[in-house]
């Protein structure tokens, strides 16, 4: 299995404990003959300070072959969307809580990412969601989201009408919180806490999930990802809804403009330590099987 020679890292220098992390890969048995680089739009001085290390800006990212994220899942999913706009493999140090994504345990990594450089290694194709935005048939693509796509209502508080269609067939319309189109890697994100069922990743599905339904009868749905997805927002005069990709608010959504939502043409290769195996993640997060009974 081909190895990696020019490897990227992406962290918050802003983060002592992830610039520590990077310090501790380079200071022990790295292997040297690879080039290490970083990318950090608001870098700190910190960072410059550390041997072996180039600071890179985005036109030179294409360059690399591996992306290195250390954090929690939100540095992974700012690692993933640069791995699908450059076509670059990515895996991740988990340094945050959770850490679905980033599946490196801190005290392993220097071993696993020697192991990784030298070809010791699985890889895995995530689908991610493109979401576009309709207004008098002029479309726009606003962005990519590897973990799920949120519609709310901008003020607190308030409930929210959205009606969906799947492939022009119309489907349901849906009164409450917001909706979540959700893909197969965020089942165990947002889309699990309202309740969508857990999708192994390999799964070519998305999840279709009302948040905090008006009706008991309004379930989450699980159809093909080559389906597209079209969801309308029922606003009145003056009123906003807002779409976060990934957690993040991208885009105010106002009345008479629709959002498409479909998969990428492209997926990203997410690289996995030899050992790696989905079903041990869940048991270590979700903490299945462990005994929650106070002695």
């Amino acid at each position: 299995m081909a190895s990696f020679k020019n490897i990227l890292f992406l962290l918050n220098t802003g983060d002592h404990n992830s610039v520590d992390s990077l310090k501790a890969i380079l200071q022990k048995n790295f292997i040297h003959d690879v080039t290490v680089k970083i990318f950090d739009s608001s870098y700190s001085n910190n960072i410059t300070e550390i041997d072996l290390i180039k600071v890179i800006n985005e036109s030179e990212i294409h360059q690399c072959d591996l992306i290195i994220s250390i954090g929690g899942d939100g540095t992974m999913l700012k690692s993933a969307k640069l791995s699908h706009q450059h076509q670059i493999p990515v895996t991740g140090i988990n340094k945050g809580r959770l850490g679905f994504l980033t599946d490196i345990n801190p005290s392993d990594a220097n071993k696993t990412i020697n192991d990784l450089i030298s070809g010791k290694f699985i890889t895995e194709d995530r689908l991610l969601i493109e979401t576009i935005i309709n207004k008098d048939g002029i479309k726009n693509s606003i962005g990519i989201a590897l973990n799920d796509v949120a519609i709310r209502r901008k003020e607190t508080g308030r409930m929210m009408k959205v009606t969906t269609s799947i492939d022009g067939n119309y489907i349901n319309q849906h009164e409450g919180d917001g909706f979540i189109v959700s893909t197969p890697t965020g089942s165990t994100a947002y889309s699990l806490s309202c309740g969508g069922p857990i999708l192994k990743p390999d799964v070519e599905a998305f999840i279709l999930v009302p948040i905090c339904p008006h009706s008991l009868n309004d379930r989450p749905m699980v159809i093909p990802s080559n389906s597209e997805i079209l969801i309308e927002p029922i606003l009145n005069t003056g009123e906003i809804a807002e779409i976060a990709l990934d957690g993040d608010s991208n885009y105010e959504i106002k009345q008479g403009e629709t959002i498409i939502i479909n998969a990428t043409k492209n997926t990203i290769k997410l690289i996995h330590p030899e050992d790696y195996d989905y079903f041990d993640v869940l048991r270590s997060k979700l903490l299945w099987g462990s005994n929650k009974k106070k002695n």
